[in-house]
């Protein structure tokens, strides 16, 4: 995708799962590169994985960054324009989610998913948003299948999901007079470390990822770069009237009647 290179593109969550497959999408195609992420040792390795795909390594910033922190974001913003003078593409990857029944949600874990998933998301892309006028750029949201399903122990996960779901719709008719395109990526269950940080034991998330291939009968569980793929598509001129979209990246799932 040619109208990707030298374009500058930020990736939240970058240092596993989805968001490294997503910057190793984005340096095969010679974009420019800001990393960020708590584990800055993880970014450095991610770093590494994309200068073997041929980027040079003075096209890629590794930021360690708390996105739940406020002035994180903003020296997030500042060291990327400082180091590059632009921002073209804006990935709101970085989530989290924690399985736990409504009952026993704190206002911790409940104000700790929403930070992650809603808050600074909304928070970051306002930062952005003037540099991206500029550009014409574009931000592509990571959501889930579960901003449109419901799903038992995730109702502030499906909450906050939801809600990003609807900042992207929004928002995609809000800068739409900016030139600017708003889109969403929704993967189904996607093969990364997310359900056993949110609690999942290892043998009923074995039992879980083969019961992926009745639940998303395409593919069942996919790998991240298959999501990675499709923000690339979303983030190059190939999408170019494409705006407020939700894209379900999910073998199917998202369509299939419950049995």
């Amino acid at each position: 995708m040619s109208s990707l290179l030298n374009k500058v593109v930020i990736v939240t969550g970058a240092s596993s799962g989805i968001g490294a497959a997503t910057a190793l999408e984005f340096a095969k195609n010679g974009a420019k590169l800001v990393l960020a992420a708590r584990n800055v040792e993880r970014l450095n390795e991610v770093a590494s994985q994309c200068s073997s795909k041929g980027l040079q390594q003075e096209k890629i910033l590794v930021k360690g960054c708390d996105i739940t922190i406020q002035d994180n974001l903003k020296s997030l913003v500042a060291s990327t324009l400082e180091k590059f003078g632009q921002i073209d593409v804006l990935v709101n990857n970085a989530g989290s989610g924690q399985y736990v029944d409504f009952m026993d949600t704190s206002p911790e874990v409940f104000d700790n998913i929403f930070n992650i998933n809603t808050r600074a998301p909304f928070l970051l892309t306002q930062m952005c948003t003037p540099h991206l006028k500029k550009t014409q750029g574009c931000v592509v949201n990571v959501s889930s299948i579960s901003g449109q399903r419901s799903f038992p122990r995730a109702l502030t996960y499906c909450m906050s999901k939801a809600a990003l779901d609807h900042f992207t719709r929004t928002l995609a008719i809000e800068l739409a007079k900016d030139k600017i395109r708003v889109n969403s990526v929704n993967p189904g269950v996607v093969i990364t470390e997310f359900q056993t940080r949110a609690g999942m034991k290892e043998e009923p998330y074995k039992q879980y990822l083969d019961k992926q291939t009745e639940l998303q009968p395409l593919t069942g569980a996919i790998g991240p770069e298959e999501v990675a793929k499709v923000i690339l598509f979303l983030a190059s001129d190939q999408s170019s009237s494409i705006t407020g979209e939700l894209l379900f990246v999910d073998g199917g799932r998202h369509a299939k009647a419950p049995a």
